[in-house]
């Protein structure tokens, strides 16, 4: 009999250390304190120098493409002006047609460059989306190794205590890792843009 009772009781505590077990892991869990990182994406989008360049090549095809615009709306307007001037000296039929042809050009270059501007809209959110998707890998990266419970966009952080902010580090690696980025700009040299027919 007394092995069977020993038998027993060593059952009873096997069975209360099995059950008391999951409970010490979990407070053994919950005594780590969170690691929280901060990232300001805002900064990294704007400083990597993918971004940078992606913004340069863009900037360039608004300059040119302003120019044209520009030298198309002159165009225009001394047709206008000629039009005007040559008012008295045509029947109104011909000075009507000349007019709403004149006002479909007008409005022609109105179309081309809105649809432009929104290629390269496009063009850019395409870019970006490339360095942002890059970025937020690495900062994925290390966030997992500093072991992160947690990391924060800096815009809604009041205070952060030093070493916190991983903003810098990931810029120095997002160079290394995307030193640039490939800019796909809408078709067409002139920018859509043809020279008006002379009258």
């Amino acid at each position: 009999m007394p092995v069977l009772l020993r038998r027993r009781a060593l059952g009873a505590l096997l069975l209360i250390a099995a059950a008391l077990a999951p409970a010490r892991r979990l407070e053994a869990q919950q005594a780590l304190p969170p690691v929280i990182l901060i990232v300001d994406m805002q900064q990294i989008l704007q400083d990597a120098k993918a971004a940078k360049e992606v913004q340069a090549v863009l900037n360039q095809q608004y300059s040119t493409y302003s120019k044209q615009v520009a030298q198309q709306e002159d165009e225009l307007q001394k047709g206008g002006a000629d039009l005007e001037r040559q008012r008295t000296v045509m029947a109104p039929e011909v000075y009507s047609a000349r007019a709403r042809e004149l006002q479909q050009r007008y409005d022609e270059l109105g179309k081309t460059v809105q649809a432009k501007r929104q290629a390269l809209q496009q063009s850019l959110n395409d870019a970006m989306g490339k360095v942002r998707a890059a970025a937020l890998e690495i900062v994925g990266d290390i966030s997992k190794e500093r072991h992160a419970t947690l990391v924060l966009e800096k815009q809604a952080v009041v205070y952060e205590s030093e070493g916190m902010d991983i903003s810098a580090e990931a810029i120095q690696r997002l160079d290394k890792k995307l030193p640039s980025v490939k800019v796909d700009l809408p078709d067409g040299s002139d920018g859509g843009l043809r020279p008006p027919p002379k009258n």
